[in-house]
């Protein structure tokens, strides 16, 4: 039985009140969001590309504080030369009913949520201090004062309706979650306004936001790229390759990996509304020259720059497990891993549970066979001999090999040294993929016919929408989600219209 259902058939809130820190990303667009691009230090905007999928490791400690006091800082003397045109208000001519107005509409934003008396009353005391020196330099201390406040830098969950256990979150604390979720900064206009007027509250005024939302093309930007990071193809960009194995493994050639992945899930899961199963069976995608290579399909695009839509060999690719750039991420400088690879099926992919590192007193075991003149299935077969290693890695080795087929930067192979790949694998004894596969492509077209890739789909978004790092596919919350889609439709709009509209994102539990 899931730990958060009572028996009852009620899926009770895993989380409890709480404060969220916003990530770097979403602290950045706030303020973006706030004062323009101007109020943001180049060398200081994190990449959207590379965002973090969790914020595990994240300490609100004196570096984290110390940046954002900086920030805030640089933002609000960014002011400075354009303070009409932020403002409204003239900069020499002291209208104190102005400033007072701007400063207002400028704290409810960056507070997602109205300011009592108290509030008001310390930042007029701000504007006052500031004002020893003159008018302008009053309300851009006022600014600065404003986004370096917890307030700003958290969201709260703290909700304002108590029905038995559980916690009803309010409407601006919905706001503030559901659009954090969708768009990594602050509720827009309309959004605001809904939570303002308490109409967010009502589940039909919270759909129809979400479906506006998501008809945004940086909503669906937004969400393409955290289901990136969930599957962690970011991480293509800290990889190397040996460059006299692999010379044409350039920062150039990453970066039109990535792209390609973003042109795929752009065309299948918003263009066409495709359910998200067609992530793993497109036999299409999106190549320049440089990819075209890799591929080793013609390129048609009018210049080598230009990506252009190939069809794909079917009996070599099926969508996202076997696009090169996810595949030259889960290498190693000189050889394929079929402990990443593998790894990652089982997580990223399925979401079918973490496995422990291995313990430090195998660490020299571990390095001399990789170090060993071995091919990557006699490595297997040499930890499936190790009991110790055998617990733990015929969970997961399975899927590596079958991706033996490509190389470490991703091209299709048949041989390896002369020899014929083997890629067949056993799973029959694995519950959920239970089968014998020869490759990759059977395996990927049999697993998009389960509803273990859209679960785990639907949990990476609810975990990012909710920072709840622990949530299982097997959950409530989960189930819940999946059971609210409509039949046959599981598509990524519907999925994350029904996540937002569930108790995962608008519930908590008491404090025990």
């Amino acid at each position: 039985m899931d730990p958060s259902d009572n028996g009852g058939g009620l899926c009770n809130p895993r989380l409890e009140r709480r404060v969220v820190l916003l990530a770097d990303l979403q602290f950045t667009n706030a303020i973006r969001a706030l004062l323009g691009d101007e109020a943001i230090e180049p060398d200081q905007a994190p990449d959207a590309r590379t965002k973090p999928f969790v914020k595990k490791g994240i300490v609100a400690g004196t570096s984290l504080v110390h940046a954002r006091l900086a920030r805030a800082a640089y933002a609000a003397e960014s002011i400075g030369g354009r303070f009409e045109d932020v403002t409204g208000c003239a900069p020499a001519g002291g209208d104190e009913a102005c400033s007072k107005a701007f400063l207002t509409r400028f704290a409810q934003r960056a507070f997602r949520r109205p300011l009592d008396a108290a509030e008001l009353d310390n930042l007029w005391s701000v504007v006052r201090l500031g004002q020893e020196t003159s008018y302008e330099r009053g309300v851009t201390l006022a600014v600065e004062a404003l986004l370096a406040s917890p307030s700003f830098s958290y969201r709260t969950e703290l909700g304002d309706a108590e029905i038995g256990e559980v916690v009803k979150l309010s409407a601006h604390e919905i706001a503030s979650e559901l659009s954090f979720f969708l768009t990594d900064s602050l509720p827009d206009p309309e959004l605001a306004a809904a939570a303002d007027s308490g109409a967010l509250n009502d589940p039909e005024e919270l759909t129809r936001q979400a479906a506006r939302l998501l008809e945004k093309p940086e909503t669906r930007s937004s969400l393409s790229t955290t289901l990136i990071a969930a599957w962690g193809l970011s991480n293509l960009f800290g990889t190397v390759k040996d460059p006299g194995l692999f010379p044409e493994y350039t920062p150039a050639l990453q970066a039109s990996m990535f792209h390609e992945t973003e042109l795929l899930l752009d065309e299948l899961l918003w263009s066409r509304g495709e359910d998200v199963s067609a992530l793993l069976t497109s036999r299409e995608t999106f190549v320049n020259g440089a990819l075209a290579q890799v591929y080793g399909v013609e390129h048609t695009g009018a210049t080598p720059e230009e990506f252009a839509k190939v069809e794909l060999p079917a009996d070599e690719r099926a969508g996202l497990l076997t696009q090169p750039g996810l595949l030259a991420a889960l290498s190693r400088t000189d050889n394929t891993s079929v402990v990443a690879r593998g790894l990652f099926v089982r997580g990223a992919l399925l979401c079918l549970g973490k496995i422990p590192s291995p313990p430090e007193s195998l660490a020299d075991a571990i390095k001399e066979l990789l170090e060993a003149d071995m091919t990557e299935r006699e490595r297997a077969e040499a930890r499936a001999e190790n009991a110790t290693c055998r617990a733990c890695h015929s969970q997961f080795d399975a899927f590596g090999l079958m991706l033996e087929n490509y190389d470490p930067v991703g091209r299709y192979r048949d041989t390896l040294d002369g020899e014929p790949i083997d890629s067949r694998v056993d799973l029959t004894s694995m519950a959920g993929v239970g089968g014998i596969y020869t490759s990759a492509v059977e395996f990927a077209d049999a697993i998009a016919k389960t509803d273990g890739f859209a679960a785990c789909v639907t949990r990476n978004l609810l975990t990012y929408g909710t920072d709840d790092e622990g949530l299982s596919t097997r959950d409530c919350q989960v189930q819940h989600v999946i059971a609210a889609l409509p039949a046959g439709e599981r598509t990524l709009p519907n999925v994350v219209k029904a996540i937002v509209t569930s108790p995962a994102l608008t519930e908590r539990a008491k404090e025990k």
